[in-house]
């Protein structure tokens, strides 16, 4: 949802209903720090909060999230962990929170209200600085990579690798494009 925040809150209302009512999971982007700022923006993501299975973000918005539910820390990892501990309706699965850092390690929390199950750090793949083309649409390839990961029920690791490896593929390239035929194992 992430950018539907700004022009249908009754809407992403819905989709966290019908997907909890279903047993569906849901993911949210937090997309942009200012949708964290901006009152009326920030109300309906807190509305949702209870709902989302999954959130993607990176470090800055980790950061503006935090000051905007008053977690007191700008360490990325621990704002992964209060938000997989944070109160939600129950699904099947604990609420998973997936933080990218640009070239550091990508921070993922998986836990419930009453117990953080696991928190680590996975290394991105590595960019030579005359290899870096263009920064934009990384963070939404890391997300695809990492739910097609979990679409075909791979583990949390090989999720990463897949988000890595689409990342890393878009910044070496202008635009949000990728080559003809992607070379992932």
């Amino acid at each position: 949802p992430g950018f539907s925040h700004t022009v249908s809150p009754a809407t992403i209302m819905k989709i966290a209903e019908a997907s909890h009512a279903d047993k569906k999971t849901l993911c949210m982007n937090l997309s942009a720090p200012f949708l964290l700022q901006v009152p009326p923006f920030f109300e309906s993501f807190k509305a949702v909060m209870p709902y989302v299975d999954i959130y993607f973000g990176n470090e800055s918005e980790a950061r503006v999230l935090s000051e905007a539910l008053g977690y007191g820390t700008e360490d990325v990892a621990e704002i992964a962990e209060k938000l997989a501990r944070s109160p939600g309706k129950k699904s099947a699965r604990p609420r998973t929170v997936v933080f990218t850092q640009g070239s550091q390690p990508t921070i993922i929390a998986v836990g419930e209200p009453d117990r953080l199950w696991s928190s680590d750090s996975y290394k991105v793949i590595p960019c030579a600085l005359e290899d870096l083309v263009d920064t934009n649409g990384a963070g939404d390839a890391f997300v695809g990579g990492f739910l097609a990961g979990m679409a075909k029920g791979e583990c949390v690791r090989k999720c990463v690798d897949m988000g890595n490896y689409a990342a890393n593929v878009v910044i070496k390239h202008p635009g949000c494009s990728y080559p003809a035929k992607p070379e992932f194992e």
